[in-house]
């Protein structure tokens, strides 16, 4: 047998597993393919929401940049908001915060107070206290409700200058990426300083020297600390620790700062124990109140103002928190007050009458009102702007505005947009149209079995189109829709500016009003009646000028036709048929309105809306009256017995204020010639022979180019 070499040695190879119980732990666990597999699915799940996060940081960077920097710097002052003439309509943002103080004129005290009450490393942080956040969201989390905030100083000052509000996450984020840019753009004291100048303090006050002067009568700079840890005390609730009305939660309020500046080290705790039994002296709220009366410019509220300061808020938002602008309106207050006056009078007098059982506005003492509403909006053909605009009978009752925002029931008022689709395609008022109950599967694409109702319940034979509109009768209306088709109706809805809610599914019961519509389209829309088929669109502000005298902006007028010039002219024709005897309007004429006019009533099932929408040459009016919960409003309460009287009131003063009303326009070459009744086309011998033949104005754009065959 052969020996190895001497001092060779024979290579042993250690087994995998012995080689790898000599790894670390953490070298064996990476090596099982299950956790390889995991760590992965976290490294994916890690950048994929570091990239979700980043972009999400980037969208709230670019919205931030729409807001103004420059704004922080300016101090609130109130913004004048005037009418048409220039009368002043009344004030938004009407924060008067007086002189703004320098810090050192600022007492030391309220400072510390307001920093270790608010945010106690506001001279750490960049805006976001990160640390305030986390222990925020735990503590809430551990509540399961929201019991504590993390905004920094500067996203407070975020919120007041931008006037941003809401509790939503996105709010949230675009407040924290607005306060990223306010800290790069000013330094600490800036920010303190913009912060404390502005800051809401209760009952009218803005700013610490309005605090100081109104709760103790001193200046800002004397306060001494228990007084400015009071005042610190308000900011998170400044009603409910209002030290005027709420002196003992001010007093807690006090001492919680009090604690809070001696865990930051500003005072000790023993001093802080010996201020807590100071009870600083208040001064009565009657004294501030007369004061603040004297000083700020504050306006009693309306549907007006809230327009204004919606619309205001949309497309200037860098100010609104700081105001100053002077926005002029489209409004005449002397027309405004007209309708308001109108409204309230006429409803009133309904309440009044026998069978009327629901509550009155003479008895309304608090919640939500269930007294008769109304809604009114006047407007200029040949412009849109909105001359008056009646949101509802009382601003203080309830902020709800029924002239924009309440789509109800439009019933018959919406038939003249049904009529005018079907003259643009061949139809003649004076053509034939049954008047007989629908048949079953008349309406081909009926998956309802919809069977209209005439008011009257009188079903008649074949009637000329016209009766249909004058006389408002459903079952013409319905096969007038027909000869129109669904989807030009639908379409002619929309060009008016009645909106898309029937595009998706379609029923017939929309050929008699059924879907829901505001004052103002509505009325927007029949302005197109009055000026041959133009519609322009309705705005109430004219021009905006910035606290340095800068255009901000300017109506610039938008219009398009809506309906051809003949069939504008042909719709028209048949609603001063309406308001003439015979018509459901013709109470406008009992009442002794003579001016030349065109309109609409409307009542839907059961009398639970009013309508009336009329024109003259220069203004369009549109009037509801309804339940805020919809229910009968009395026995008989048609649109052309209760709406009517309201549009007669309003119109009547208008044109005593200096509105002239004169005749509507032709729309160009007008010819009679002879038409089939049953087919609106031009006549040949066979039409003779059945005595279909007819005489029809017709206007030129609407003058048929085909010879009748049905006959």
């Amino acid at each position: 047998m052969t020996r190895p070499a001497k001092g060779s040695r024979k290579r042993i190879v250690p087994s995998r597993k012995r080689a790898e119980q000599g790894l670390p732990r953490w070298r064996r666990l990476l090596s099982l393919p299950l956790v390889r597999f995991l760590l992965l699915v976290t490294l994916a799940a890690t950048c994929a929401s570091l990239l979700v996060a980043a972009l999400v940081l980037f969208n709230y960077d670019r919205q931030a940049a729409r807001y103004e920097l420059a704004a922080v710097g300016r101090m609130p002052m109130e913004s004048i908001v005037t009418d048409a003439t220039g009368a002043l309509v009344g004030y938004l943002h009407g924060e008067n915060v007086g002189t703004p103080l320098p810090l050192d004129q600022i007492s030391p005290h309220f400072l510390e107070a307001l920093v270790a009450r608010e945010d106690s490393r506001f001279y750490q942080h960049h805006g976001i206290d990160h640390r305030g956040l986390i222990r925020a969201w735990v503590r809430n989390f551990q509540e399961k409700r929201t019991v504590q905030g993390a905004s920094t100083l500067t996203m407070q000052l975020t919120r007041m200058t931008f006037g941003l509000t809401g509790r939503t996450m996105q709010r949230k984020l675009l407040e924290m990426a607005i306060a990223r840019r306010i800290e790069r753009h000013y330094g600490k004291d800036e920010i303190l300083s913009h912060y404390v100048n502005r800051v809401f303090l209760g009952t009218g006050m803005n700013g610490i020297e309005q605090a100081a002067r109104g709760y103790f009568g001193k200046h800002a700079s004397e306060l001494s600390l228990p007084e400015s840890a009071m005042i610190a005390g308000v900011i998170r609730a400044p009603n409910g620790f209002s030290p005027f009305r709420h002196y003992d939660a001010a007093l807690r309020e006090m001492r919680s700062t009090l604690h809070r500046m001696a865990d930051e080290g500003m005072i000790t705790t023993e001093e802080a124990e010996s201020l807590c039994l100071a009870r600083p002296a208040v001064l009565p709220q009657e004294r501030w109140l007369a004061m603040l009366r004297e000083e700020a410019k504050i306006s009693e509220q309306s549907h007006l103002l809230r327009l204004v300061e919606e619309e205001v808020r949309g497309r200037f938002p860098s100010h609104v928190g700081v105001g100053g602008l002077r926005i002029q309106t489209t409004f005449d207050l002397r027309l405004q007050a007209a309708a308001e006056n109108t409204v309230q009078a006429r409803l009133a007098e309904l309440e009044s009458r026998p069978g009327y059982a629901h509550p009155t506005y003479a008895a309304y003492r608090s919640g939500d009102p269930a007294y008769l509403q109304a809604a009114t909006v006047v407007l200029e053909n040949y412009s849109g702007a909105i001359r008056a605009l009646v949101g509802g009978r009382d601003f203080a009752h309830s902020e709800f505005n029924r002239a924009t925002r309440s789509k109800r029931p439009m019933g018959s008022v919406f038939k003249p947009l049904v009529y005018g689709t079907a003259f643009e395609r061949g139809l003649f008022p004076g053509m034939l149209i049954s008047d007989a109950a629908l048949a079953p599967g008349e309406i081909p694409w009926d998956k309802i079995g919809w069977n209209p109702q005439n008011a009257d319940s009188v079903y008649g034979d074949r009637l000329t189109v016209d009766t249909g509109l004058i006389q408002s009768r459903n079952t013409m209306t319905a096969r007038v829709g027909e000869w129109a088709g669904i989807d030009s109706v639908i379409a002619m809805m929309e060009h008016a500016g009645l909106g898309e809610a029937e595009r998706s599914e379609p029923t017939p019961p929309l050929y008699i009003g059924t879907i829901g519509a505001n004052v103002r389209d509505v009325t927007s829309a029949f302005s197109a009646f009055a000026t041959g088929g133009t519609r322009h669109q309705p705005y109430f502000i004219e021009s905006v000028v910035d606290r340095d005298g800068a255009a901000l902006y300017r109506h610039d007028e938008a219009s398009y036709r809506v309906l051809s010039p003949g069939a504008a002219w042909l719709t028209s024709k048949l609603l001063k048929k309406v308001v003439a005897d015979g018509g459901t309007g013709a109470g406008l004429r009992q009442l002794g309105f003579t001016a030349p006019a065109g309109g609409k009533t409307g009542t839907t099932n059961d009398f639970e809306d009013a309508w009336f929408v009329g024109y003259t040459s220069r203004l369009s009016c549109g009037v509801w009256i309804g339940l805020d919960q919809p229910a009968k409003i009395m026995e008989d309460a048609y649109g052309g017995r209760i709406a009517v009287p309201v549009w007669h009131d309003l119109m009547t003063e208008a044109s005593r204020i200096g509105y002239e009303f004169g005749e509507f326009p032709e729309p160009g070459e007008v010819v009679q010639m002879e038409l089939c009744r049953e087919s609106g086309l031009m006549v040949g011998d066979d039409c003779r022979s059945a005595g279909s033949v007819y005489i029809e104005e017709v206007p030129h754009d609407l003058i048929p180019r085909k010879n009748c065959r049905l006959h």
